[in-house]
């Protein structure tokens, strides 16, 4: 299993804020694009200038499920009730139960298209209930924190593809917090270690704001 680490380094002249986010998943169901949100991922409130925050991660991803209080849209904050660890290599899919206790079942490999995770809902449950379905990913602390979120509808079938890409942006948001990604003054880090050997990425906020990326 890779481990990988992102360090932000706060050199900005001022205390700062950082939010850790992923590129969203692709989400497709019956052939079509399903709208996709970007939740904060990992946070790093109140870095102090000079002040270094590190999150260490693997590539472990999951399959998650929780609640909104109100539609989905920037600063709504996701309610996690649950996740299944997958895997795209073996075409993971959970099936969601929508009735209580709600939640997914077993894992089941073979069932989703190549290179996704496939989330299939019950006809158990309605618009009412205000579930939503993901992915997630485990922070520093090995909890599972949503990186995506779509709306879930009863009797339907998601599949998700992932995209391995993550940014940094200054700003104080809570841990699954809708982030609207167009809404960041500053152009955010981007973080890919595809193809690459390093398995660090330091992020530097500079004195003029802007970031730079050092992998070692």
């Amino acid at each position: 299993m890779a481990q990988y680490t992102i360090q932000v380094y706060n050199q900005s002249g001022f205390p700062k804020s950082y939010v850790v986010f992923s590129e969203p998943p692709t989400v497709t169901s019956a052939g079509s694009q399903v709208q996709v949100f970007t939740n904060a991922w990992v946070t790093f409130p109140s870095v102090r200038n000079g002040g270094i925050d590190t999150l260490v991660y693997t590539d472990i991803i999951d399959a998650y499920w929780g609640t909104v209080p109100e539609a989905l849209s920037p600063s709504v904050v996701v309610h996690q009730g649950g996740v299944a660890a997958v895997n795209t290599s073996s075409r993971d899919g959970v099936v969601f139960q929508g009735t209580s206790p709600a939640g997914f079942g077993t894992t089941t490999g073979g069932v989703a298209n190549a290179g996704a995770f496939e989330i299939k809902a019950n006809t158990d449950f309605t618009s009412d209930f205000n579930y939503v379905f993901g992915m997630a990913k485990p922070t520093g602390t090995g909890i599972p924190a949503p990186v995506a979120t779509f709306a879930a509808e009863p009797n339907d079938t998601f599949e998700i593809i992932p995209v391995v890409k993550f940014y940094v942006a200054d700003g104080a948001f809570t841990q699954g917090e809708i982030i609207d990604v167009k809404a960041f003054t500053t152009v955010p880090a981007e973080i890919d270690f595809t193809g690459k050997p390093q398995m660090t990425a330091t992020v530097i906020q500079n004195a003029n704001g802007s970031f730079a990326v050092q992998y070692s």
